[in-house]
């Protein structure tokens, strides 16, 4: 079976009857899969949190959970990929009762032993090239493959929806715009700083992972980043810069991110979206010509509101 990705693709075997593993890893080797197995449903549903498999199967042998328990966790659980098909297999004859319980916990598909996984592979070869073609589509159009943060275009997608509940609700609203630097040099007891390329992932992962729930962080560029802060004043906008700043120190003590990093950052903030006449893509513009005028240099905080900005 032919996918639309350069890697094989994965399955996932969740079974404590070594035979039944055995031939089940056989079937889906010999279909060009590559098959990790595991006896336990709970090391089965760690996997699939990890690792990005196109297949789970899950048979009602397993002793530390039932199968519909291990469907249950992945339909209900925000840390699973819902779309991945989950396959329960089942050492009894097929029964109507306990077909129609694996659907509502969320199977994609219950068999009998001797299973027939021939009917599934017909179905998985339409479903897998769907949700890759799915998969490609919006990693292009509106995240970033590299650094998984919003592209452009996703964020003017999205400033559009956020901007909306933020008129209807009277709520406050900021963007910042963030050109991090590396250090490249010191000179005595002051740093030189520099914008590269170099560790621009690791540094987006931070902003990422530190940012909250409610933030959409993105691309303004190749080298630039912006954060659309729903319900942030001016003063919110200011502790966010001097939060993840904090971060990416630590990130920096701790080696997960090669040396230190200093944010340049620029802001644009209102106390009411509604009562202020602008949108939320020209908050963007203004917090992008505010980081224009942070300073390249020195060793204090370089953060500029565009309130502060010069009048011309």
């Amino acid at each position: 079976m032919q996918l639309p990705v350069e890697r094989p693709p994965l399955a996932l075997i969740a079974c404590s009857d070594d035979w039944m593993s055995r031939a089940l890893e056989s079937v889906f080797q010999q279909r060009g899969y590559v098959v990790a197995h595991t006896r336990s449903g709970a090391q089965g549903l760690e996997l699939a949190r990890l690792a990005n498999h196109d297949l789970l199967v899950v048979d009602e042998s397993l002793s530390d959970m039932t199968a519909l328990d291990v469907c249950s966790a992945i339909r209900d659980g925000a840390r699973f990929d819902h779309s991945i098909p989950i396959v329960i297999t089942s050492p009894t004859p097929a029964d109507p009762r306990a077909r129609m319980a694996a659907f509502t916990a969320g199977a994609w598909e219950y068999c009998s032993h001797p299973v027939d996984l021939e009917p599934v592979f017909i179905k998985l070869q339409t479903f897998v090239r769907a949700r890759g073609e799915i998969a490609i589509a919006r990693s292009e159009d509106f995240v970033n493959a590299t650094t998984g943060l919003y592209t452009s275009f996703g964020l003017r997608q999205l400033a559009g929806k956020l901007g909306a509940r933020a008129l209807r609700k009277h709520e406050p609203f900021a963007c910042v715009a963030f050109a991090p630097q590396v250090m490249d040099r010191e000179i005595g007891s002051s740093m030189l700083w520099k914008e590269s390329a170099s560790g621009f992932a690791d540094v987006a992962h931070v902003l990422r992972e530190q940012s909250r729930q409610s933030d959409v962080v993105g691309h303004a560029d190749d080298m630039r980043l912006v954060i659309l802060a729903p319900d942030t004043d001016a003063e919110g906008a200011r502790l966010l810069v001097a939060r993840l700043q904090r971060e990416l120190n630590r990130a920096a003590k701790n080696k997960a991110i090669g040396g230190n990093v200093r944010l340049r950052a620029g802001y644009s903030a209102v106390s009411d979206l509604a009562m202020s006449k602008i949108n939320v893509a020209e908050l963007v513009h203004r917090a992008e010509s505010a980081l224009d005028h942070a300073p390249l240099q020195g060793d204090g905080d370089a953060i500029v509101s565009f309130d502060d900005l010069p009048i011309f």
